[in-house]
């Protein structure tokens, strides 16, 4: 059995525990610490780690697989995990000096952070030091390093992102969410914390593949942009959510009994269309975010993703979004008013995937408005591709 087959399957049989621990996982506003250490013990998090620190150095088809199974059993959780593998990729294009220093003990970390340039920073002899307040931080509960992304205030820099060992960060618990609430998404700040040059990275050069990790490992995997990974970070996740919604709406429809007639749910046309549409639309995603991953995984690495390439992998992320949210909302219409009682996965499916669905970076209309640009030959409108 290939690798990738055999991690997925690893995923699969840690499915039930962790869909029997979802409720828990979002009363505890967090992964739980017997989760992360299965997934842990199941080598899922080593995906895209380099092999030249004893990582899997698989592929973003790989990331793909596993997260949708962890997902459709806990959508927080599949969050948290589609981090903890991708980030390693992050870590895979800094420095070869950063490399080494977070990759010294084993052949993954467990990193919390975000993109967005909230943050800033003063040169200073060495490298850097960081101040500022950063909200949405997944996965923060288990990070052993926390990424941010600033700007520098006394030169003409771009954002810079910047790694810094978790020990050194405030963690604020403001962590209060309808959905995703077992992410442990809380906001964490630092203030004038010293962070060497080594450890820092240019936010374009992430964006757009001009980064370090082509030239210190030889697998085109660290040759791509970083949205050619955080993408994939996201999908599978949004596909896995779906999947365990429709799944439970078909075992919810078939044990269930309409009060006026005393009849089956499941011999009401109206249920029978719904879970059709449900379980056809499951397939359909997961086929886009396949084919959306096999042409990454096709790419030999010696040119960089053009502008349009990467639009085109921001547009089906967004389209994966938006069609994932509108089925689970159309399964949540049609479940019964026993599908909202909080012992009922339905209920969380809904609330996560549509909390999940504002983020920013997975907007349908800018993203389309984006992809419209690009098609009729203007310049795309936004920095972040």
């Amino acid at each position: 059995m290939e690798l990738k087959e055999e991690l997925i399957g690893r995923a699969r049989e840690l499915r039930p525990m962790i869909a029997a621990s979802a409720a828990a996982t979002e009363k505890n506003r967090g992964p739980l610490d017997e989760n992360i250490a299965a997934l842990r013990d199941a080598e899922i998090f080593s995906i895209l780690s380099p092999k030249r620190y004893g990582g899997h150095e698989l592929h973003v088809d790989s990331m793909v697989g596993v997260v949708r199974e962890i997902a459709a059993a806990c959508p927080s959780t599949g969050w948290v995990t589609a981090f903890y593998i991708g980030h390693n990729w992050f870590h895979s294009v800094f420095p070869q000096a950063s490399q080494d220093e977070v990759f010294a003990d084993q052949p993954y970390t467990l990193m919390s952070g975000q993109i967005a340039p909230t943050m800033t920073a003063e040169r200073v002899t060495g490298g850097y030091e960081l101040s500022g307040q950063q909200s949405w931080s997944s996965g923060i509960s288990h990070a052993e390093w926390v990424l941010f992304n600033g700007l520098v205030s006394d030169a003409q820099e771009p954002p810079r992102l910047f790694l810094v060992p978790r020990h050194q960060v405030e963690v604020i618990d403001t962590w209060y969410i309808a959905g995703m609430c077992g992410t442990g998404s809380r906001d964490v700040a630092v203030d004038k914390v010293f962070v060497p040059e080594h450890h820092t990275l240019p936010f374009l050069s992430f964006m757009d593949g001009s980064h370090e990790g082509a030239s210190v490992h030889k697998g085109p995997l660290y040759a791509l942009p970083g949205p050619a990974v955080l993408y994939f970070e996201v999908m599978p996740v949004m596909a896995g959510i779906l999947r365990g919604a429709a799944e439970s709406f078909v075992d919810m429809t078939q044990a269930r009994i309409t009060s006026y007639t005393g009849s089956g749910a499941a011999t009401q046309p109206s249920a029978q269309m719904r879970a059709g549409r449900a379980l056809a639309t499951t397939e359909a995603v997961d086929d886009m975010i396949n084919a959306a991953a096999a042409r990454v995984v096709a790419r030999d690495g010696t040119q960089q993703m053009t502008v349009n390439e990467r639009a085109a992998v921001r547009m089906r992320a967004s389209l994966v979004t938006k069609t994932a949210r509108d089925t689970v909302n159309d399964i949540a219409l049609g479940a019964g008013g026993k599908s909202f009682l909080n012992d009922s996965p339905i209920q969380r499916y809904f609330r996560d995937i549509n909390v999940l669905s504002t983020h920013a970076a997975f907007e349908y209309e800018p993203t389309t408005e984006l992809y419209g640009r690009l098609a009729l030959g203007m310049d795309p409108g936004s920095p972040v591709v």
